[in-house]
């Protein structure tokens, strides 16, 4: 049986990084500690047998209050990511349209849950929507919104535009509502895959009212490779299925209107 003592200070320093990375390999653990493979393999086996982390083939994830934490280090193909949980997506996507009036100015993120919501606000009055979202901006080309998109570069398969030209130009925008998606949630706060595509999430966040977050349950307690921002930078989560009770406790903490479909 393994040993239950209280974790040295090797063990300790593991937690610590791998609270911060949220995902360790066994060669990671064992260079940042100075140890072999087998002896930071021992140490991980062992930080399980306490649920203090979570093995996983070749490495370790965190976990929080009983809860797995999971580091998503790819970003998964946009056609994979709309299949995944496609009916949750629609019907967030359903109840993000309606905390939006007629004659509001929104901003539209990337991603599949957002492009969703793009689906579904044709019934909606008369918009201005600005987005950096091209398969957004192509369907509501047809609706009686305004759609603006800004200049930039754009982000090969994901179809979305970035960079300073864009920045400055969403910048020079203010929202009534911004719909944000991401690629999980945790109790430190939300995260997506892009570097390029978290700086104009971030700007829509800042320039607006509101900011909705559309998530599906799949995504609470992933994390990736950028954090866009901590919970208190959010207003209102739309969700499928209630979050886990240390999760849902943090967005009650922050402060966050947690509305499930």
């Amino acid at each position: 049986m393994l040993s239950l003592r209280q974790p040295g200070p090797r063990q300790s320093h593991i937690l610590k990084l791998l609270a911060s990375r949220g995902f360790l390999t066994v060669r990671e653990v064992a260079e940042a500690t100075g140890v072999s493979e087998i002896t930071a393999r021992r140490d991980l086996a062992e930080l399980e047998e306490r649920q203090a982390l979570k093995r996983t083939h070749g490495g370790a994830m965190t976990v929080r209050d009983g809860q797995v934490e999971i580091f998503d280090a790819s970003e998964p193909t946009f056609d994979a990511r709309r299949r995944r949980n496609s009916r949750a997506k629609t019907a967030i996507a359903r109840a993000a349209a309606q905390l939006v009036r007629p004659g509001f100015t929104i901003a539209l993120d990337v991603g599949t849950s957002t492009l969703e919501l793009a689906r579904c606000l044709g019934d909606v009055g008369e918009l201005r929507v600005v987005t950096n979202n091209l398969r957004a901006a192509s369907l509501l080309a047809s609706s009686p919104h305004a759609v603006y998109v800004p200049g930039g570069r754009v982000r090969g398969k994901e179809l979305s535009v970035y960079g300073s030209v864009t920045a400055e130009q969403i910048r020079s925008y203010w929202f009534d509502i911004a719909f944000i998606g991401v690629s999980g949630v945790t109790e430190s706060g939300l995260f997506d895959y892009s570097p390029e595509d978290t700086e104009i999430k971030r700007i829509y966040m800042e320039q607006a009212k509101r900011v909705v977050v559309l998530c599906d349950a799949q995504k609470f307690g992933h994390h990736s490779m950028v954090q866009v921002g901590s919970l208190e930078a959010i207003h209102t989560l739309v969700t499928d299925v209630l979050p886990p009770p240390s999760l849902a406790a943090a967005l009650r903490s922050a402060g966050v209107d947690v509305r499930k479909t």
